[in-house]
């Protein structure tokens, strides 16, 4: 029996033949806040839409960027007033922090979590890998 392909011939169709590996993107995005200045205000007009994709309650968000901003902040219709004058760089800083804090799982870095609180503390849940990890408070 002779061959009539060398190993490296061979090797080389192997390889051409093989699927191209794709690589997984991310099927989150991180949701871009829309801010602008409105006198000493700062007004952000799509707070309850990030807080939809994050899958958390608008008041949460917004208690998490209050405390962070160490200001004070008012609904007026569906935008949000927050006191003082902020650059949209520095408030979508925020919001990845919140993101890192209270959406990603600390294990395997989805955003596939929900919260669940049993008696004085809260804990992140993550339904795809089931890892469980506490969250602070924000009072």
């Amino acid at each position: 029996m002779t061959w009539t392909h060398t190993y490296e011939q061979m090797l080389d169709k192997a390889y051409s033949e093989l699927p191209a590996i794709k690589r997984e993107e991310s099927r989150f995005e991180m949701p871009a806040l829309k801010a602008n200045l409105s006198g000493n205000k700062t007004v952000v007009s799509n707070l309850p839409q990030v807080a939809a994709a994050f899958r958390r309650p608008t008041e949460h968000l917004l208690k998490f960027i209050l405390r962070e901003l160490a200001t004070t902040g008012d609904v007026k219709g569906s935008e949000y007033h927050f006191m003082g004058k902020f650059r949209p760089e520095f408030l979508q800083e925020k919001i990845v922090k919140y993101a890192k804090e209270f959406v990603l799982c600390s294990v395997c870095g989805k955003p596939d979590t929900h919260f669940v609180k049993e008696q004085a503390a809260t804990f992140l849940v993550c339904e795809a890998c089931g890892a469980r990890s506490s969250v602070r408070t924000i009072k």
